[in-house]
């Protein structure tokens, strides 16, 4: 009988982690593991369009690519950076699926909450959401693993500030932002956004104004250039903090590059915006976890939102565990 040859595993293959690492449990991640992946598949808290329920599984899907690229004969380069990598030289450890509630954000919470927390004890958090409330329960997870003040980068369309909404009560994927200003861990003093646009209530403006909140819109962006937005709002939410939590919400990024979202919103970055963004986030040291959200595949017939999700979050960890 012949051997059966050993060849790399092709992208569409085997068990779909994300960048095809191994396996593991929130109360067990490996003694220096890098990374531990969190899935949260729960859009309950959504105002428009459901879907970003699938968004773990596909970005974990798209992921595989680079999966492959990078661990294919020892590395790839990165033409952009010049840097060859080997992903594989990075470990992460994925913990699955946090159990949700579909029909319940009460009980969801506390769950997503735990699990972050647990893995934030003993490595850098991963979250892959799932709509934009889960953000809040991941923070104060995070937040309580770090037990002190944390600041946090957010890009995305909309500020998520609202505290409360006539159809929707205080928990939305509308207010995970006004519900971590009320932490004993977060504030909106030490809390930047990149790529805010289109419309808000009207008492944004007094809220920015009022509370110091860093506020890089699209049009600064597109005018001053991601690096030099992405490294202000650094240096705002690092001002007096232990750490930052860094929020990406897919629709941060124009829905010509990313149409798979619940709530797209015209004006935005561009997929090479989000990548410098990324590359320029990965040098900070003290962003400490991170998550992104609001991936909604079914949305995308083209696939394409899920593979810049993916390519994001790689080109991160690149920046940060391989620069």
């Amino acid at each position: 009988m012949e051997d059966v040859e050993d060849l790399p595993e092709l992208s569409f293959a085997g068990v779909q982690t994300f960048l095809k690492a191994e396996q593991a449990t929130v109360e067990d991640i490996d003694d220096g593991a890098d990374v531990g992946v969190l899935g949260v598949p729960f859009d309950g808290a959504v105002s428009r369009q459901p879907g970003a329920r699938f968004g773990p599984a596909a970005i974990r899907e798209a992921s595989a690519w680079y999966a492959y690229l990078g661990g294919y004969k020892g590395g790839v380069l990165n033409v952009e950076t010049g840097q060859t990598v080997d992903y594989g030289d990075i470990e992460i450890r994925d913990c699955g699926d946090v159990p949700t509630v579909p029909t319940s954000i009460e009980r969801t919470r506390p769950q997503i909450e735990a699990a972050v927390e647990l893995v934030a004890e003993q490595t850098f958090p991963l979250v892959l959401g799932g709509d934009h409330y889960v953000t809040y329960p991941s923070f104060l997870g995070y937040a309580r693993s770090v037990d002190g003040p944390v600041g946090v980068v957010q890009i995305d369309a909309h500020s998520d500030t609202v505290a409360s909404s006539t159809l929707y009560g205080e928990h939305f994927h509308g207010s995970p932002m006004a519900r971590i200003d009320e932490t004993d861990y977060g504030s909106y003093e030490t809390h930047s956004m990149v790529g805010i646009r289109g419309y808000e209530g009207p008492e944004f403006a007094d809220l920015v104004d009022d509370r110091d909140i860093d506020v890089r819109t699209a049009p600064e962006v597109h005018e001053r250039g991601i690096e030099e937005c992405v490294r202000d709002a650094v240096e705002h939410a690092t001002d007096g903090t232990d750490s930052v939590y860094l929020t990406v919400d897919i629709d941060g990024v124009d829905p010509a590059y990313a149409p798979g979202t619940g709530t797209p919103e015209p004006g935005g970055l561009t997929s090479a915006d989000l990548l410098e963004a990324m590359d320029v986030l990965g040098e900070y040291d003290e962003i400490g976890a991170m998550d992104l959200m609001e991936v909604a595949p079914k949305l995308d017939p083209t696939e394409s939102t899920q593979r810049l999700a993916a390519n994001a979050i790689v080109r991160f960890l690149e920046a940060r565990f391989l620069g």
